[in-house]
Protein backbone atom coordinates (compact mmCIF):
# COMPACT_ATOMS: atom_id res chain seq x y z
CA UNK A 1 0.00 0.00 0.00
CA UNK A 2 2.80 2.40 0.92
CA UNK A 3 4.49 1.61 -2.38
CA UNK A 4 1.37 2.66 -4.31
CA UNK A 5 1.16 5.90 -2.35
CA UNK A 6 4.82 6.68 -3.02
CA UNK A 7 4.34 5.94 -6.71
CA UNK A 8 1.39 8.35 -6.85
CA UNK A 9 3.36 11.05 -5.05
CA UNK A 10 6.30 10.63 -7.42
CA UNK A 11 4.10 11.40 -10.41
CA UNK A 12 5.16 14.84 -11.74
CA UNK A 13 1.50 15.87 -12.06
CA UNK A 14 0.64 14.96 -8.46
CA UNK A 15 1.38 18.40 -6.88
CA UNK A 16 -0.84 20.20 -9.40
CA UNK A 17 -3.66 17.66 -9.03
CA UNK A 18 -3.41 17.77 -5.24
CA UNK A 19 -3.49 21.58 -5.25
CA UNK A 20 -6.45 21.71 -7.63
CA UNK A 21 -8.35 19.20 -5.48
CA UNK A 22 -7.66 21.22 -2.34
CA UNK A 23 -8.89 24.47 -3.88
CA UNK A 24 -11.95 22.69 -5.28
CA UNK A 25 -12.89 21.22 -1.91
CA UNK A 26 -12.30 24.54 -0.15
CA UNK A 27 -14.49 26.39 -2.64
CA UNK A 28 -17.28 23.79 -2.65
CA UNK A 29 -17.24 23.25 1.11
CA UNK A 30 -17.38 26.98 1.78
CA UNK A 31 -20.04 27.62 -0.89
CA UNK A 32 -22.26 24.83 0.45
CA UNK A 33 -21.84 26.13 3.99
CA UNK A 34 -22.60 29.70 2.92
CA UNK A 35 -25.71 28.64 1.01
CA UNK A 36 -27.27 26.54 3.77
CA UNK A 37 -26.24 28.94 6.52
CA UNK A 38 -27.64 31.99 4.71
CA UNK A 39 -30.85 30.43 3.36
CA UNK A 40 -31.59 28.12 6.27
CA UNK A 41 -29.89 28.99 9.53
CA UNK A 42 -30.20 32.79 9.40
CA UNK A 43 -33.12 33.03 6.93
CA UNK A 44 -31.48 35.37 4.38
CA UNK A 45 -30.25 37.83 7.00
CA UNK A 46 -26.94 39.43 5.99
CA UNK A 47 -25.93 40.69 9.44
CA UNK A 48 -24.00 37.69 10.72
CA UNK A 49 -20.31 37.27 11.44
CA UNK A 50 -20.18 33.73 10.08
CA UNK A 51 -21.07 34.93 6.58
CA UNK A 52 -17.85 36.97 6.54
CA UNK A 53 -15.56 33.98 6.94
CA UNK A 54 -17.48 31.79 4.50
CA UNK A 55 -17.21 34.51 1.83
CA UNK A 56 -13.48 34.95 2.51
CA UNK A 57 -12.96 31.19 2.22
CA UNK A 58 -14.82 31.05 -1.11
CA UNK A 59 -12.74 33.94 -2.47
CA UNK A 60 -9.58 32.25 -1.23
CA UNK A 61 -10.50 28.98 -2.92
CA UNK A 62 -11.49 30.54 -6.25
CA UNK A 63 -8.48 32.85 -6.43
CA UNK A 64 -6.18 29.96 -5.60
CA UNK A 65 -6.71 28.57 -9.10
CA UNK A 66 -4.84 31.60 -10.47
CA UNK A 67 -1.57 29.93 -9.49
CA UNK A 68 -2.06 27.49 -12.37
CA UNK A 69 -1.96 30.43 -14.81
CA UNK A 70 0.98 32.20 -13.21
CA UNK A 71 2.33 31.26 -9.80
CA UNK A 72 2.97 34.93 -8.98
CA UNK A 73 -0.35 36.19 -10.31
CA UNK A 74 -2.51 37.92 -7.70
CA UNK A 75 0.01 36.87 -5.04
CA UNK A 76 -0.50 39.95 -2.81
CA UNK A 77 -4.27 39.45 -2.87
CA UNK A 78 -3.98 35.70 -2.32
CA UNK A 79 -1.63 36.32 0.60
CA UNK A 80 -4.05 38.85 2.12
CA UNK A 81 -7.04 36.52 1.74
CA UNK A 82 -5.10 33.67 3.27
CA UNK A 83 -4.14 35.77 6.26
CA UNK A 84 -7.71 37.04 6.64
CA UNK A 85 -8.88 33.43 6.59
CA UNK A 86 -6.42 32.43 9.30
CA UNK A 87 -6.98 35.47 11.51
CA UNK A 88 -10.76 35.82 11.16
CA UNK A 89 -12.04 32.23 11.02
CA UNK A 90 -12.25 31.59 14.77
CA UNK A 91 -13.03 35.23 15.76
CA UNK A 92 -16.04 35.36 13.42
CA UNK A 93 -17.11 31.87 14.42
CA UNK A 94 -16.78 32.66 18.13
CA UNK A 95 -18.69 35.94 17.75
CA UNK A 96 -21.56 34.19 15.99
CA UNK A 97 -21.60 31.25 18.39
CA UNK A 98 -21.60 33.62 21.37
CA UNK A 99 -24.73 35.29 20.02
CA UNK A 100 -26.38 31.93 19.31
CA UNK A 101 -25.70 30.36 22.71
CA UNK A 102 -26.65 33.52 24.65
CA UNK A 103 -24.11 32.61 27.31
CA UNK A 104 -23.37 36.26 28.08
CA UNK A 105 -24.01 39.84 26.95
CA UNK A 106 -24.22 40.07 23.14
CA UNK A 107 -21.72 42.95 23.18
CA UNK A 108 -18.98 40.44 24.04
CA UNK A 109 -19.43 38.94 20.57
CA UNK A 110 -17.87 42.06 19.10
CA UNK A 111 -14.82 41.60 21.33
CA UNK A 112 -14.23 38.15 19.84
CA UNK A 113 -14.31 39.51 16.30
CA UNK A 114 -12.22 42.57 17.18
CA UNK A 115 -9.20 40.41 18.03
CA UNK A 116 -9.16 39.10 14.48
CA UNK A 117 -9.81 42.51 12.94
CA UNK A 118 -6.86 44.01 14.85
CA UNK A 119 -4.54 41.34 13.45
CA UNK A 120 -5.79 41.90 9.89
CA UNK A 121 -5.64 45.71 10.09
CA UNK A 122 -2.11 45.56 11.49
CA UNK A 123 -1.11 43.25 8.66
CA UNK A 124 -2.55 45.63 6.05
CA UNK A 125 -1.09 48.81 7.55
CA UNK A 126 2.35 47.49 8.51
CA UNK A 127 2.66 44.93 5.68
CA UNK A 128 3.95 42.31 8.07
CA UNK A 129 2.44 39.42 9.97
CA UNK A 130 2.43 39.91 13.74
CA UNK A 131 2.58 36.37 15.07
CA UNK A 132 1.62 37.53 18.56
CA UNK A 133 -1.58 39.18 17.31
CA UNK A 134 -2.42 36.16 15.15
CA UNK A 135 -1.91 33.81 18.09
CA UNK A 136 -4.03 36.03 20.32
CA UNK A 137 -6.89 36.04 17.81
CA UNK A 138 -6.70 32.29 17.23
CA UNK A 139 -6.06 30.90 20.70
CA UNK A 140 -8.21 33.33 22.71
CA UNK A 141 -11.18 32.62 20.48
CA UNK A 142 -10.32 28.93 20.40
CA UNK A 143 -10.48 28.72 24.19
CA UNK A 144 -13.74 30.68 24.21
CA UNK A 145 -15.25 28.35 21.61
CA UNK A 146 -14.19 25.24 23.51
CA UNK A 147 -15.84 26.63 26.64
CA UNK A 148 -19.01 27.44 24.70
CA UNK A 149 -19.00 23.94 23.20
CA UNK A 150 -18.81 22.34 26.64
CA UNK A 151 -21.40 24.63 28.22
CA UNK A 152 -23.90 24.22 25.38
CA UNK A 153 -23.02 20.53 24.79
CA UNK A 154 -22.35 21.23 21.12
CA UNK A 155 -20.15 18.45 19.77
CA UNK A 156 -19.74 20.04 16.33
CA UNK A 157 -18.43 23.29 17.80
CA UNK A 158 -15.85 21.22 19.64
CA UNK A 159 -14.92 19.37 16.43
CA UNK A 160 -14.79 22.48 14.22
CA UNK A 161 -12.64 24.39 16.71
CA UNK A 162 -10.29 21.45 17.23
CA UNK A 163 -9.88 20.98 13.48
CA UNK A 164 -8.91 24.61 12.97
CA UNK A 165 -6.57 24.77 15.97
CA UNK A 166 -4.79 21.59 14.90
CA UNK A 167 -4.44 22.81 11.32
CA UNK A 168 -3.17 26.20 12.45
CA UNK A 169 -0.54 24.74 14.77
CA UNK A 170 0.66 22.18 12.21
CA UNK A 171 0.60 24.21 8.99
CA UNK A 172 0.45 27.93 9.75
CA UNK A 173 2.25 28.78 12.95
CA UNK A 174 5.84 27.94 12.04
CA UNK A 175 8.15 30.95 11.93
CA UNK A 176 10.10 29.59 8.96
CA UNK A 177 7.17 29.58 6.51
CA UNK A 178 5.23 32.42 4.96
CA UNK A 179 1.50 32.69 5.47
CA UNK A 180 0.77 31.08 2.09
CA UNK A 181 2.64 27.85 2.84
CA UNK A 182 1.73 25.05 2.96
CA UNK A 183 -1.52 26.15 1.34
CA UNK A 184 -2.77 22.91 -0.20
CA UNK A 185 -3.00 20.88 3.01
CA UNK A 186 -4.53 23.75 4.95
CA UNK A 187 -7.27 24.01 2.32
CA UNK A 188 -8.50 20.56 3.36
CA UNK A 189 -8.50 21.72 6.99
CA UNK A 190 -10.61 24.77 6.10
CA UNK A 191 -13.05 22.73 4.02
CA UNK A 192 -13.63 20.43 7.00
CA UNK A 193 -13.94 23.46 9.29
CA UNK A 194 -16.57 25.02 7.01
CA UNK A 195 -18.83 21.96 7.03
CA UNK A 196 -18.48 21.15 10.74
CA UNK A 197 -19.05 24.78 11.74
CA UNK A 198 -22.21 24.79 9.60
CA UNK A 199 -23.47 21.72 11.45
CA UNK A 200 -22.79 23.40 14.80
CA UNK A 201 -25.44 26.05 14.04
CA UNK A 202 -28.17 23.53 13.11
CA UNK A 203 -30.46 23.05 16.10
CA UNK A 204 -31.77 19.73 14.78
CA UNK A 205 -28.25 18.34 14.40
CA UNK A 206 -27.29 19.61 17.84
CA UNK A 207 -30.37 18.07 19.47
CA UNK A 208 -29.86 14.74 17.71
CA UNK A 209 -26.24 14.67 18.85
CA UNK A 210 -27.19 15.51 22.42
CA UNK A 211 -29.86 12.78 22.43
CA UNK A 212 -27.34 10.26 21.13
CA UNK A 213 -24.80 11.24 23.77
CA UNK A 214 -27.38 11.04 26.56
CA UNK A 215 -28.54 7.60 25.40
CA UNK A 216 -24.99 6.26 25.20
CA UNK A 217 -24.26 7.49 28.72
Amino acid sequence: MSGIIEKIKSNPHFPAIFAALSYTLLTLGSAISLYFYFTGTVSNDFWHWQLVIYIIMIANGVLGFSEFIDEDSFFPLRDLLDYCQVSLALPCYAAEMWIKTEIGPPEIAGFHATLGLIAVCTYILMECRRQDLTDLAVFANGISLLCMALLSINLFTLIATSIFLAGYCIYKRHDDVCCMAPMDKFNFVMAAFALTSLASFDDNVIQATQDTLSMSS
